[in-house]
């Protein structure tokens, strides 16, 4: 495996390159234009990816460990079998994307956008959703368990067998409206 370890990328650097069992170790992305760019089997440990441009990148088999990914689009980007550990990826966009065999274990996905998304059969456990929207999503199956949905908004959604702990529940009862009676 190669290892690169603080290092500030350029733009030149990351565009139609391809990187295979690559170590990023406290490296700088942020405000970086990725195009016509794939990792595959990478892992990056305390990077900075933040407002990066991504164009025709794509994701596989990575692991992303205490790495700040705020406010990237996500929209024209392929995700498969990430690991996203400790991660923050606030104010981020994620349109028409499956996520397939991604996870987010205790990582924050505050302000997130999620649109036109099948988040089928996910498992989004332990993750910090706090103001999310999740529009126009199929959420058949998916796994919402200890996380925090607190101000998440599912709009136009097709939800069948979600799965919500009871904190989880009730925000999502007052998310569509609901209030709690007052005792």
């Amino acid at each position: 495996m190669i290892s690169l370890k603080d290092k500030n990328f350029t733009d030149e650097e990351l565009k139609g390159v391809d990187f295979e069992d690559t170590k990023f170790v406290d490296c700088k992305f942020t405000k970086s234009q990725f195009k016509f760019t794939g990792f595959e089997s990478c892992t990056f440990v305390n990077c900075d990816l933040s407002n990066s441009l991504l164009d025709s990148v794509s994701f596989t088999k990575c692991r992303f460990e205490d790495c700040k990914m705020n406010w990237i689009n996500f929209k024209d980007t392929s995700l498969s079998a990430c690991i996203f550990q400790h991660c923050r990826l606030e104010g981020c966009s994620f349109e028409k994307q499956k996520l397939p065999g991604c996870i987010f274990p205790d990582s924050e996905l505050k302000s997130v956008y999620f649109a036109n998304c099948d988040l089928s059969g996910l498992k989004l456990t332990k993750i910090d959703f706090e103001k999310s929207v999740f529009d126009y999503c199929k959420l058949k199956n998916t796994d919402f368990t200890d996380s925090n949905t607190t101000g998440v908004a599912f709009q136009n959604c097709q939800i069948s067998q979600t799965i919500l702990d009871l904190e989880g529940f009730i925000q999502f009862g007052l998310s569509k409206g609901f209030t709690l009676p007052k005792s």
